[in-house]
């Protein structure tokens, strides 16, 4: 196996264990909130909002620093660190006595949130041209498989042992993440002995980054995109379990699983993205990445519709698994364009951009999902969720417009 393959599997791994680790609370967290003393059910909805989004408004303003971190010191390194620390995080969670130190814990946690950012850096820097659409898209499979399976354990591990044991087992997850990193995965270090040159010797500063990218404003259409993709996906996240239990309500099945239900529906959209990534993302690797974007965009527009009329959570679950099918090829688009438009040499810091615009999308889409349920009610959410991914391809069709001369020249 040549090394980036391995190193690939490796990077697999690591995020399929922090996925696994980090989903596994998601099912139940406005529960917990329930559970540390907090009965009224918007101030549920607006808490869970709030503890979903501080976590990823606090990275969104460290993943740039980890990114340029990275660049410096090695994304082995950044990899380690953020493991071990989520580890730790996730333990202390099960101790908290009030929502105000869940709180605290969630923006711990934000602080820490880089494993899978520089992984994704990692990959895409190491994998040979012709490959990376590819690469990508199996290292996205491996954060998704994750992603299915952690809210169906965490729903399961809920009812059998109770919600703090799950903050325990999530360590446990983290921890085998950086044991992966740290015995098997291959670095070169030589790199970031010339951190300071680039590839002709010459040295560069910090403040010239955007002068080292094909297009500043094409980078930055790029990073809105990701936010606005997150921003849609999240909308209904923090909701999803109190969804599911009024859908229960109204089709008389009954709520006495409505954590595994509520794990289930979740899991539903990795499920999709993880049987059709890498297909998804050879066809880029042969085609071209803005195409698999916009068609990935308008789809997922129009799924989100008819999930504000479902009936019951079974529904529910066929729309999010088509949703996931839709959307496996945007973030392996994306990534595989700012690979493409950046020099090598920031590609890390680029990378923590993009995370820190897909984070901004994790604050954005949980705080205003929760506030349009708890004053308008659940449906609205997909309508508005609709409507914001329908304004994004449309700035995705202008950007093909204005920037086809470039698309052609780097086979974008």
């Amino acid at each position: 196996m040549t090394v980036w393959k391995r190193n690939l599997a490796v990077c697999w791994m690591g995020s399929f264990t922090t996925s696994i680790g980090m989903s596994l609370v998601v099912p139940f967290l406005a529960f917990y909130i329930e559970n540390l003393g907090v009965t009224n059910i918007k101030s549920v909805e607006q808490l869970s909002g709030i503890a979903f989004a501080i976590t990823f408004l606090v990275a969104s303003i460290m993943s740039p620093m980890w990114g340029k971190l990275s660049d410096k010191k090695g994304r082995k390194l950044v990899m380690m660190c953020t493991a071990i620390g989520l580890s730790l995080v996730s333990f202390g969670t099960a101790f908290a006595a009030n929502v105000y130190m869940l709180i605290f814990f969630r923006i711990l946690q934000g602080l820490i949130s880089g494993f899978i950012p520089s992984a994704m850096s990692f990959v895409a820097k190491e994998t040979p041209e012709g490959h990376t659409g590819w690469a990508l898209a199996t290292l996205t499979t491996g954060s998704m498989a994750g992603t299915l399976l952690g809210p169906i354990f965490g729903g399961y591990l809920d009812e059998l042992v109770g919600i703090r044991i799950v903050f325990f087992i999530t360590a446990g997850f983290l921890f085998m993440s950086f044991l992966v990193v740290k015995l098997f995965l291959v670095e070169n270090k030589v790199e970031f002995n010339l951190k300071n040159h680039d590839s002709n010797g010459k040295k560069y500063k910090e403040k010239s980054i955007w002068d080292r990218v094909e297009s500043r404003p094409f980078i930055i259409i790029l990073l809105i995109t990701t936010c606005i993709i997150n921003t849609s996906n999240q909308s209904i996240e923090p909701i999803v379990s109190l969804y599911v239990r009024q859908l229960l309500n109204a089709a008389h099945i009954g709520i006495s699983h409505i954590s595994l239900f509520s794990g289930i529906v979740m899991s539903a959209t990795g499920f999709g993205i993880l049987i059709s990534a890498s297909k998804i993302g050879r066809l880029g690797d042969k085609g071209s990445y803005f195409k698999v974007l916009s068609i990935s965009i308008i789809i997922s527009s129009v799924v989100f519709i008819p999930m504000a009329f479902v009936r019951n959570p079974w529904e529910l679950m066929i729309l999010r698994f088509i949703l996931g099918i839709s959307q496996a090829g945007v973030m392996p688009s994306i990534a595989t364009m700012l690979k493409k438009t950046s020099a090598k040499e920031i590609s890390g810091t680029i990378f923590g951009y993009n995370q820190a615009a897909q984070f901004s999308g994790l604050v954005i889409g949980p705080l205003i999902g929760s506030q349009i349920s708890a004053n308008f009610g659940f449906t609205h959410v997909f309508f508005f969720t609709a409507f914001l991914l329908m304004l994004n391809y449309i700035l995705i069709i202008h950007t093909k417009k204005s920037n086809r001369e470039r698309i052609e020249r780097l086979s974008l």
